[in-house]
């Protein structure tokens, strides 16, 4: 049975983020500034897994992918003016290294404000879902962390990047991950497009660390403005399909609905 998207919120109702109810706002995943915003169809995770264009049509979306489930603030005042610019410039910068035509190093080292750019992550995953704004023991923190700038990443979540050089768009709620050997899981979000993958992990035990993959937790205690060079590995370039198609003895048991792929329109039209 086909997987109803949803992404227009109600015009009045309660922000994913703040839990404060007004006015809606639509927000785009990832942000308009570091992709171009184009039709895009919408489908839910299941059918990106098999490497090519699903046969059946998705749910159209003309301007990228958006959800209208944000006030103002959260997503005009904080996501817009506050966070949003350092996530994009550090994407933006990644990118051009990936597009050259010249030798790609092993690494590259980009200037960033680990705080903003976390921020700014979290903010846009949790826009996804149509009244997805409950919080639970997990999520508070994450809530008051975004709100509060003055508050370091929460203990339960690690952050972990890699460099993605492939075109689909992967946005991901309510995954879980599990060793089938001993039934121990995981939750986890994620955040994939053209040039780089990020994967949150929410309560994650200790023997999940993937120490293999660059991690925004490390800087979890740093200022709001501090700014440092994060290390991008170029040199390996992580599995298309993982971690929706984990390998190893790691094996993906469930996907929620707020777990879509999003395929450019064009490459239906061709």
């Amino acid at each position: 049975m086909a997987v109803v998207i949803e992404t227009r919120g109600p015009k009045q109702g309660n922000c994913n983020i703040c839990e404060e109810f007004g006015s809606l706002t639509e927000d785009h995943t990832p942000p308009k500034g570091c992709i171009k915003v184009k039709p895009v169809e919408l489908h839910h995770i299941m059918e990106h897994l098999n490497g090519k264009l699903p046969d059946s049509k998705g749910r159209l979306s003309q301007n990228g992918v958006k959800y209208r489930t944000l006030c103002k603030r959260c997503n005009n005042s904080l996501l817009g003016a506050e966070y949003d610019p350092s996530f994009i410039d550090f994407v933006n910068e990644l990118a051009m290294y990936l597009k050259s035509n010249i030798h790609i190093p092993e690494s590259v080292r980009i200037k960033a404000k680990p705080q903003r750019l976390i921020r700014s992550l979290l903010g846009h995953i949790s826009a996804q879902g149509v009244n997805r704004y409950e919080k639970g023991e997990l999520t508070e923190p994450l809530r008051d962390y975004f709100l509060n700038p003055n508050l370091n990443l929460p203990d339960s979540l690690n952050i972990y990047f890699w460099a993605y050089p492939f075109q689909t768009r992967v946005m991901a709620r309510d995954c879980v991950l599990a060793d089938v050997s001993t039934g121990e899981h995981v939750c986890i979000w994620l955040l994939k497009f053209f040039p780089i993958a990020f994967m949150v992990t929410l309560d994650e035990p200790y023997k999940y660390r993937h120490s293999g993959l660059g991690s925004l937790s490390h800087y979890r205690i740093l200022g709001i403005d501090d700014e440092i060079d994060v290390t991008v590995n170029l040199a390996e370039i992580i599995p298309h399909h993982w971690p929706e198609a984990p390998l190893g003895k790691l094996s993906m048991v469930a996907f929620g609905q707020e777990a879509i792929a999003a395929f450019d329109l064009r490459k239906r039209k061709s």
